[in-house]
């Protein structure tokens, strides 16, 4: 058999390492920030912004332009009523001197009538009556 040495210093054996979680703990708190990170960047992207304003001047010139067809309209509207009015003006002015022309030659055929008569009237006058006795 053999003899242990007595200088000979027996080393224990090492001690099982522990584990280190702490880089998975620091992995997982990145990850976790890093998702917090994303979901809010898209819950108030600054881009929202930008979208309603452009929306927003959109609806605006939308307004403007609706406002400009309906000015248009009007006008057109009214130059339409303008112009019938001018078509009645002249309707009834023309039917005014219709009628002042007819009563005009109504009257002249009167007198004319009346001047034949007269004349008539006369030239019986004129002439003997046949003599009653």
């Amino acid at each position: 058999m053999s003899y242990p040495d007595p200088d000979y210093q027996t080393r224990a054996a090492p001690a099982p390492a522990r584990p280190s979680y702490a880089g998975w703990i620091a992995a997982g708190a990145v990850a976790v920030v890093a998702i917090v990170a994303m979901a809010y960047m898209a819950m108030n992207r600054p881009s929202d912004v930008a979208e309603q304003q452009a929306a927003a001047v959109a609806a605006q010139q939308s307004q403007q332009a609706a406002a400009t067809a309906q000015s248009a309209q009007a006008a057109q509207d009214a130059s339409l009523a303008a112009q019938s009015a001018q078509q009645a003006s002249a309707q009834a002015q023309q039917s005014a001197a219709d009628q002042a022309a007819a009563a005009r030659a109504q009257a002249q055929a009167q007198a004319d009538r009346a001047d034949r008569q007269a004349a008539r009237d006369a030239a019986a006058g004129a002439t003997p009556a046949p003599s009653q006795q």
